[in-house]
Formats: structure tokens, C-alpha cells, sequence
């Protein structure tokens, strides 16, 4: 023990006499780029034109197998969304197997197998393969389309985008693919309600037969395999698939536009924006400059060490994140400059993120600042290369694109070489943001604020899928209309004061549906202070809120919790049935906005606020007088944002002389729509019902 203690003690004195010799104001330089030892996939190819990458892997006894097709499949038009249909379909049974059939089987040997429009992965134990290649060429070869199963996916998928209609995210991915690439280009269609509808088991059939074909594929086999047994399997398995002609689609021509563009996506009751400058650029796999690109996009924002994030969030503290991208493709790629912020500091967060985008291009880049980010890269790519996946998936590469043999050996070499004048010089290149598009997901509020933007100050307006639209306008409201008369002509409107009055309690059963899953939801209210609302589904109460008096709780995933002050005070005033007519209880004020048009009518708009500053806007009908719409700040996980909720259908309770409420109700997120199924006034509660 002793010996081992002096032997690091002498070690310790050795390495401080050594460092008081260093200067460590002289910085030490780069060695020379680490040699990579690619290990190079061997590779064959069938009769029928299937390209075969094999890469050995005896570690575990696992094998993957995964078929990639080169295609450039036509637009879809007013049928957009078929393809991703087709990638769920090739798996939902062939003309051997049911679905029921096909995924007993997949589950029996304990694989996964997946696939999409353009590709089918499968992975399993090296003792199943046979099995997985036998449901892999059968999901291939004689993939059996059922309409039904196209009916089901057609639903979920129509779930699905009543979900994210209103999700900021997507909408402004869906504009600035529409902008960087127009309507009729794949890459700028989206997929909408009526696009989905439009599609035919026909559609489905034709994609799957024109498209999957060997002659345009490619087959990357990973794990416990060699080249012999590769062989054996790959011709027993997929040499019955049959080729055949598949043309690749001419796009339409795409280029950035002359002079930066400033688009605007009104969100309801945004209480924060985001923000993309994007535009289309000519970047393909394999070229000189990608790695170039690559370097500039890691320095200006491709991660947390970016100068968007530094700038934007640690600095400024306007978002959560502000990054970049640089997107690499054979047909046309785009740069896209992101983050999301407050609604106050929109205007400002693109002033710096523009800031940010020309300072790369004329100012450059440090010493530290780029070796820093040189080996960052270079420990990543290394990195990538312990996974056997990602060798054969380099070689698919270099074959499908007319790579040079050697671009991934020389990878590193290649990126030490890049230094701070191919920084600035490639940056001048591609990263442009006095010729992009501007598009902001928000609040109307902002609109004013981004002007000084536009060279010449014009705002291009479009709705979340990209299609353009004329701004709200907000109309002056008559003479002598109030807050309070408008709130009076809504209690008429929904039976008078007498049957409000009359409401001690009230039931409604609602039911709806999420990803195809039916959910019941019910609401039992005894004003003027209980409230439960339990949700249903698969039989089970899968979320419970109880409020009785001051006090309550809500339960969800087996875990219950306490109400908070704030939630106390918002089901509170949902348990007040009689809270219009005395909103002074609960501290409500009033401002009258103006008039404004939901569904093409005019509405009056109130924003609300309550006594500890929650806010939230009311549209009334202005002929009818009924709530037509509502949005309501809420906090999720910490994060501010707003949920929109439509009412219609207003109909009369059951013994509730007169009262109604809307039968029909929309809201997004989560993007579902309520059926009321019934609804019954003054039934018996007690306090047993709110435990």
C-alpha cells in the first residue's frame, strides 16, 4: 500500500514540476486528422436489380434488415397524404396473411418490422431471420390492401390533424414548406382533411405497384450474418420480386426569393410565437461544400453551444432554444433559422437571429471558437461509427448519390482542412437572410412590429396550411353596446335570467374521440361551488378533477394531487352555473374589443380577466347573441399557451325550463370535438358525488 502511495505522490510532483514549464497562454496545435479505419461493406446484387450492402457484426445474435427505395415519386395534389398511407398499409396483412396473421407472427419471434412509403426495416434474433425475411418479402411482394384497414388509418390520420391544426409548430412547418417550395412541389404539398378524404384504395394500389420495385432499391443487412449467408437468404427471400419501370417525377423549378418576404400565420390567443427564416437552397449529398455547411450550421446555432441559443437564451432569455438547420438533398434543400418566444419579444428575437445570420457571413469565426466546433464534429462522426448501421448505410450512400469511394474515409481529413475563411466564404453561400422568407406563427398583436422586415413593408398573410388569407379586421361596435349588454344578451340568449336562476344542477354526458380510441366525458356541476369531471376510456376513468367547496383534487395515471389556489379558482367559477350574472364575485372585468368574424359572422370580442390576472377573449354572436368562442390562457409544464374553443348547437336541457347550452364543441389542442349526448338540469347531488 505504501509503495503505491509513494509511486502517486511522485507521479503527482513529477506533472506540477512539468506544468510550471508550460506556457499555457501558447496554444497547443492540432495534431494532424485522426485516420479513419472504414471497414467497407461488401455488397452484391440480384438478377432483378436488388442492391445488397452486407456489414458483419458478431457481437450480438442480431440481425437487421432494411430495403430503402431511390424514388422520386410524383405530387400528389389534391390526394396528398397517400404515400405515408401506403407505408402503413404494406404491413397491414398480404395475400398469405391477415393482418391479425402477419402481426402474430411478428410478435412470436420477438422482432420489430416497420415501413414507410420509401422503406421496410426489420430486425430480429440471428435464429428468426428466416422467418423475418419470409414476412418481409411477403409485406414486399404480395402486400393485399384491405379497405378496411385504409378506412381505419384514414381516420386516425384525420384525428391526428384535427390535433395539430392549431400546434404552432406545424403550422409553421406546413407555410414555410409552401413558401420554400410551392403547393405543387412534393416537398410543399400538405396533407389537409380533404386531401385525406380524397384518397382511394386505387391511389394506394397504384403508389405500392409503380413504386416498390427491386431495380429501385436498396438492401442494407447488419449483424451476426457473413457474406455467404447473406447471399443464400437475400436470393431465397426477395429474387422473386419482380422488377420494373419506375420514372422519377420532374419537380418544378425552386429558387429564395429576390428580397426577404415577412408571412404571417395568425394563431387564436397566441401568448407566444414561432418564428422560422427559411428559403430554399441547392445542397446535394456528396458535394464539397457539405461539410463546409455543416461546420457553419454547428457554429450558428445547431445546438445548445450555437449562437442563436447563446444569444437568444442565455443572453437575452427570450426562448427556451433558438437553432438552425442546413438540410442536405438530392433534389432541392433549405436552411431554416428557429425559435420560439414571447409574444413581446418577437420583433426582437428577429432582429438578433438576423443579426446572428450576418455576422457569420462578415465576420470571422475565432481560432477557438472554430477547433472547438471542429472537434466536436469530429468526436461525433467517430461516434457514429461504432454503430454497423450507420457503415452500410454510408456505402447505400456513396453508390445511390455517385459519391467518391473514399468521401467517408477522407470525412475528417476533409473537415480538420475547413478553416475560417471556407467559414465565412460558405456562409456568404447559403446562409442569406436578405433573400428569405420570414414566417411567424402568433398573436395578431405582432403584426405591426414586423414591417420594418419587409423592404417594403407589406405582410403576406396565410392560414396553417399555407394557404393565403385576407387579415381579420376588426369593425368599431355600435353606439351605446356595452361589455354588460352584450353578457345580458347572452343570458337571454341561452333562456333569460329566470332559467339561469332556475339551474341548481346539471349533468352532461359528451362523448368524442382521440386517435380512434371513443372517450366519454362527463360533467356533474352543484352550484354554486362542486364540480367533477371524470374522462372515460376502454371502460376505465383514465382522468377524475373533484372541486367541493374550497377544496379538491385531480387524478390521473394512478396519480392524484391536490388543486391548486389558481385551479380552485377556475373550477370554481365553472361551478358557478349563475357566474354571468354576478361576475363581480369572482373579479371579472370587461374590455370590449370590437367586432370580429367566426365562421364568416360577425362576433363582439370581450376580452375577460379575472382577479388574479388570468385573461381570456369571449366571441358572442352578434344576431344570436350566443358564445360562439372562447380562448383561454393555460400552463402546461410550465409553458404559457392558449386553447380555442367553439361552441354550436345550442339546445334547450332537459328540465330546465328553457336553459341551454351548446351540444357541439370543438377544441384545440388537444383537437377533439365534443358531442353532448345528454344533458339533464336540477338532478340530485349531494356531497357524496364530490369525494
Amino acid at each position: 500500500m505504501k509503495k503505491i502511495i509513494f509511486s502517486i505522490v511522485a507521479l503527482s510532483l513529477f506533472t506540477a514540476a512539468h506544468a510550471q514549464k508550460l506556457d499555457r497562454s501558447i496554444r497547443p496545435k492540432a495534431g494532424p486528422a485522426p485516420e479513419i479505419k472504414l471497414g467497407d461493406a461488401e455488397s452484391f446484387t440480384l438478377p432483378n436489380g436488388l442492391k445488397v450492402f452486407v456489414v458483419e457484426n458478431h457481437k450480438m445474435p442480431v440481425v437487421t434488415y432494411s430495403v430503402q427505395l431511390d424514388i422520386h415519386p410524383e405530387a400528389e395534389g389534391n390526394k396528398s397524404g397517400t404515400n405515408s398511407l401506403v407505408g402503413e398499409l404494406i404491413t397491414s396483412g398480404t395475400k398469405t396473411r391477415s393482418k391479425d396473421k402477419f402481426d402474430e407472427e411478428v410478435d412470436a419471434i420477438g422482432a420489430s418490422l416497420n415501413a414507410t412509403s420509401q422503406s421496410i426495416t426489420g430486425k430480429t434474433l440471428t435464429k428468426h431471420q428466416d422467418k423475418l425475411l419470409d414476412l418481409m418479402s411477403d409485406a414486399l411482394v404480395n402486400a393485399n390492401f384491405q379497405q378496411t384497414e385504409l378506412d381505419k388509418l384514414k381516420k386516425q390520420t384525420l384525428s391526428g390533424l384535427e390535433t395539430s391544426k392549431n400546434e404552432p409548430d406545424e403550422m409553421l412547418k406546413n407555410v414555410s414548406a409552401v413558401r420554400n417550395f410551392g403547393s405543387n412541389h412534393p416537398y410543399g404539398e400538405v396533407v389537409r382533411t380533404e386531401t385525406v378524404n380524397n384518397i382511394t384504395l386505387a391511389d394506394c394500389n397504384a403508389y405500392y405497384k409503380k413504386y416498390f420495385r427491386p431495380n429501385v432499391a436498396y438492401m442494407a443487412i447488419v449483424g451476426d450474418i457473413n457474406l455467404a449467408q447473406a447471399k443464400e437468404l437475400a436470393n431465397k427471400y426477395f429474387a422473386k420480386w419482380e422488377k420494373g419501370d419506375v420514372a422519377r417525377a420532374n419537380y418544378p423549378a425552386v429558387k429564395a426569393p429576390a428580397a426577404t418576404e415577412v408571412d404571417f400565420v395568425p394563431r387564436d390567443g397566441a401568448v407566444q410565437s414561432v418564428i422560422g427564416i427559411t428559403y430554399p437552397v441547392s445542397l446535394y449529398p456528396g458535394t464539397p461544400d457539405v461539410i463546409k455547411t455543416r461546420v457553419v450550421n454547428e457554429i450558428l446555432g445547431g445546438s445548445s453551444q450555437g449562437r442563436l441559443f447563446l444569444n437568444l437564451r442565455e443572453k437575452h432569455a427570450w426562448t427556451y432554444g433558438s437553432y438552425s438547420s442546413i438540410d442536405v438533398d438530392d433534389v432541392m434543400g433549405n436552411v431554416q433559422v428557429y425559435a420560439k418566444c414571447r409574444n413581446e419579444v418577437t420583433d426582437s428575437s428577429i432582429n438578433e437571429m438576423v443579426k446572428e445570420m450576418n455576422d457569420i457571413r462578415n465576420t470571422p469565426v475565432s481560432a477557438e471558437v472554430l477547433q472547438n466546433t471542429l472537434n466536436y464534429m469530429a468526436g461525433t462522426f467517430a461516434i457514429g461509427l461504432e454503430n454497423p448501421a450507420t457503415i452500410a448505410q454510408y456505402a447505400i450512400n456513396i453508390d445511390r448519390y455517385k459519391m467518391p469511394k473514399d468521401y467517408y474515409k477522407n470525412y475528417l481529413k476533409n473537415l480538420s482542412a475547413v478553416n475560417a475563411a471556407d467559414v465565412k466564404a460558405t456562409a456568404q453561400k447559403y446562409i442569406d437572410p436578405s433573400k428569405a422568407y420570414i414566417v411567424v406563427v402568433g398573436n395578431k398583436s405582432e403584426v405591426d412590429k414586423l414591417k420594418r422586415f419587409s423592404p417594403d413593408g407589406k405582410i403576406n398573410y396565410f392560414d396553417n396550411y399555407g394557404n393565403p388569407i385576407k387579415p381579420a379586421e376588426t369593425k368599431a361596435v355600435a353606439a351605446g353596446v356595452t361589455a354588460e349588454s352584450i353578457v345580458k344578451k347572452y343570458v337571454d340568449a341561452i333562456g333569460g335570467k329566470a332559467a339561469v336562476e332556475g339551474v341548481k344542477s346539471l349533468k352532461v354526458a359528451m362523448s368524442t374521440e382521440m386517435q380512434g380510441t371513443p372517450i366519454k366525458i362527463t360533467q356533474t356541476v352543484g352550484s354554486p361551488d362542486k364540480f367533477k369531471m371524470t374522462v372515460e376510456a376502454m371502460g376505465m376513468v383514465v382522468q377524475k378533477v373533484v372541486m367541493n367547496g374550497t377544496k379538491g383534487y385531480q387524478e390521473a395515471g394512478g396519480q392524484k394531487a391536490d388543486l391548486g389556489a389558481d385551479e380552485i379558482a377556475e373550477f370554481g367559477q365553472q361551478a358557478d352555473l349563475q357566474a354571468d350574472l354576478h361576475p363581480e364575485k369572482f373579479g371579472t372585468t370587461y374590455n370590449l374589443k370590437g367586432i370580429e368574424q367566426v365562421d364568416g359572422k360577425d362576433a363582439y370580442v370581450i376580452e375577460e380577466k379575472s382577479k388574479a390576472g388570468k385573461a381570456s377573449t369571449k366571441y358572442y354572436d352578434v344576431a344570436s347573441g350566443l358564445l360562439v368562442k372562447s380562448i383561454a390562457e393555460s400552463d402546461m409544464g410550465g409553458q404559457k399557451m392558449s386553447q380555442t374553443t367553439l361552441f354550436s348547437d345550442y339546445k334547450e336541457v332537459k328540465n330546465g325550463k328553457g336553459y341551454k347550452i351548446p351540444f357541439a364543441i370543438e377544441q384545440t389542442p388537444p383537437g377533439m370535438k365534443l358531442s353532448v349526448q345528454s344533458a339533464e338540469a336540477n338532478v340530485t347531488v349531494s356531497d357524496a358525488d364530490f369525494k
